[in-house]
């Protein structure tokens, strides 16, 4: 076995995520009309590390593919197994999706899933700025189609939000804790977010508040109208227990 440390090397992370030395948690997305569990966001956590820490270099160097992939499979494997049970919000990164191999990868791992499709939502993360955004545009467009809904995560928080708005088809968008926050403390982030939720008819799309830690926070977010919140205040995230 690697030492630990190893995980933030390509081989390294290549072989924790083989063998599957991460853990995976859950976080609940509630929908605010009813007060119910939506689906679950999968986290993952590795042992001693920040995530961000050993997500950034994993996807510098392309091995984060093997992450998602893997993340992927243990969904289908959850839902397969637990028809009944919520849904499941897996992430891809975008450092995955804008490569040309990725694809076929993912679409060949869907042919296990005998769940409904509605049931796992596919959550592109901001993290990475696509070179080329046409194949992530091929990839969403075609699960989409399928059935699968797409979120577009941390909306907001990087200079991304807008291209990707604009070139990438969704169900869900989903609001960046920070940019909540600033909201919550300030009237010219207010009215920002405001006029991002008139997107809701024009783009037939559904919003998520993401770092939902207060009380307070879930007021607001419940007046200003947005459908979804996930956070400390709705549930912390805890570690997934259905995967065998």
């Amino acid at each position: 076995m690697t030492n630990l440390s190893n995980v933030l090397t390509a081989a390294g992370f290549r072989e924790h995520v083989s063998e599957q030395r991460y853990k995976v948690m859950r976080q609940p997305i509630v929908d605010l009309t009813d007060g119910h569990i939506h689906h679950y966001e999968w986290l993952v956590r590795f042992a001693g590390q920040g995530t961000e820490g050993v997500i950034r270099p994993a996807e510098i160097s392309g091995v984060i593919r093997d992450l998602d992939l893997s993340m992927l499979a243990q969904a289908i494997l959850v839902l397969n197994a637990d028809p009944d049970g919520p849904g499941i919000a897996i992430n891809l990164s975008g450092a995955s999706v804008d490569k040309e191999t990725f694809k076929p990868s993912v679409l060949a791992c869907l042919t296990a899933l005998h769940a409904s499709p509605t049931r796992l939502v596919i959550e592109l993360t901001e993290s990475w700025d696509m070179d080329n955004i046409e194949l992530a545009e091929s990839l969403l467009t075609e699960l989409k189609s399928r059935g699968h809904p797409v979120c577009l995560d941390d909306v907001g928080a990087g200079a991304a939000s807008i291209r990707y708005l604009r070139a990438l088809p969704a169900n869900w968008l989903k609001i960046d804790g920070g940019f909540v926050a600033a909201a919550f403390n300030n009237v010219r982030d207010r009215a920002i977010l405001q006029a991002l939720l008139t997107l809701r008819e024009p783009l037939d799309v559904r919003f998520i508040a993401e770092g939902i830690e207060t009380v307070e926070l879930l007021d607001f977010v419940r007046r200003l109208g947005i459908d979804a919140a996930q956070g400390y205040a709705l549930g912390k995230p805890e570690v997934e227990t259905r995967i065998k």
